[in-house]
């Protein structure tokens, strides 16, 4: 009787502490995460520029300027435009030329990027921009001057560029016979 006892006793408190906490699935049948697709041969990360992302944000918290990462990995800076010129002058306002410094820092510890940018009005300010990030270092080649954005902004966009590639896989080339040789017909 007293083995009885015990058993039910076992089991009560087993069925109890069961329903008392949360119910657990077993490692074995929780599917796997589904992992991160590595970037393509010669494309960079997605999060290259993430520290600088967060570098830009902490110096402009608190300003009107907006920092956001995109989804390419590139990093977008929006400056209202009465920050950045006045009226009728396509020389960018003291607002617009702080931004101005610190991506063309960015983009000295980050050696592959471009820059690219665009604000409502004349085609001279964008040229007025370039100008002004090539003083700081910035080679004309690395900046791009976009159409006109919609809206009341200036935008300049910090790109990845790419990067060296350190391995093919073999998989990515094409089979040896697929570039026949001058009077060779091709494999099907």
């Amino acid at each position: 009787m007293t083995s009885l006892r015990l058993a039910l006793c076992v089991l009560l408190a087993a069925v109890v502490t069961g329903c008392a906490g949360p119910t657990t699935v077993p490692p074995s049948t929780v599917p796997p995460a589904k992992p991160a697709e590595p970037p393509r041969p010669g494309q960079p990360p997605p999060n290259v520029l993430a520290a600088e992302v967060t570098w830009m944000k902490q110096l402009f918290d608190g300003t009107p300027v907006a920092i956001a990462s995109e989804t390419d990995g590139s990093m977008r800076v929006d400056v209202p435009l009465n920050f950045s010129f006045d009226d009728k002058s396509n020389a960018p306002k003291p607002p617009l030329r702080a931004v101005m410094d610190k991506v063309a820092a960015s983009m000295a510890r980050q050696a592959s990027t471009k820059v690219h940018v665009a604000t409502p009005g004349p085609a001279a300010r964008g040229a007025a921009m370039r100008s002004y990030l090539q003083g700081r270092g910035v080679t004309g080649l690395r900046v791009v001057v976009l159409a006109p954005p919609p809206g009341d902004a200036v935008t300049l966009r910090v790109v990845p560029g790419p990067v060296a590639i350190d391995k093919l896989d073999d998989k990515s080339l094409p089979p040896s016979n697929a570039f026949p040789r001058a009077g060779q017909k091709p494999s099907p």
